[in-house]
């Protein structure tokens, strides 16, 4: 796992420091460019430096098998939206976001399982409960009576006054 960590996630965020980088030549009078990219040389050398039996390897390695299965049971390649994730993120990291080396691989863990449950989701569409319970028989005879119900205490009423 931490092999895919190092290579991967670490290869993504240093590619993203080193745009940075770019960044802050083509804009100098911008100092947030070479901070960002200073925070992600940083978050990339924590990634690199922790311990593979940290338990957060096993949740990512977990979560990957989650979103390997996902993909499998619904035919579709849901990679796409991953790698648009993490680029987005990165690219905020040092403007709109700050990570630790273990918080970003935190979000990993946590957009991995929430593109799984979305894969899953557009493959086999959830029944909108609302309207399951809406049209249910029963829910629809106990509206109808408390319906009649509620006319007829009205009726009474009008009658007292």
């Amino acid at each position: 796992m931490s092999e895919y960590l190092n290579e991967q996630i670490g290869y993504d965020v240093q590619g993203t420091a080193e745009w940075r980088r770019r960044k802050a030549e083509q804009f100098p009078d911008d100092a947030r460019n070479l901070q960002a990219a200073e925070e992600l040389e940083r978050i990339a050398d924590e990634i690199t430096a922790l311990d593979e039996g940290l338990p957060i390897h096993k949740q990512i390695e977990d979560a990957c098998e989650f979103f390997n299965k996902a993909i499998e049971a619904s035919g579709r390649d849901c990679w796409d939206e991953i790698v648009s994730a993490i680029s987005e993120e990165l690219r905020s990291v040092g403007f709109h976001s700050s990570h630790s080396g273990i918080s970003l691989l935190e979000w990993y863990r946590d957009l991995l399982r929430d593109e799984a449950q979305e894969c899953l989701d557009r493959a086999v569409p959830v029944p909108d409960l609302a309207q399951e319970v809406e049209n249910d028989p029963a829910v629809k005879t106990a509206k109808q009576s408390y319906e009649e119900a509620k006319a007829k205490a009205y009726a009474e009423a009008r009658k007292r006054l």
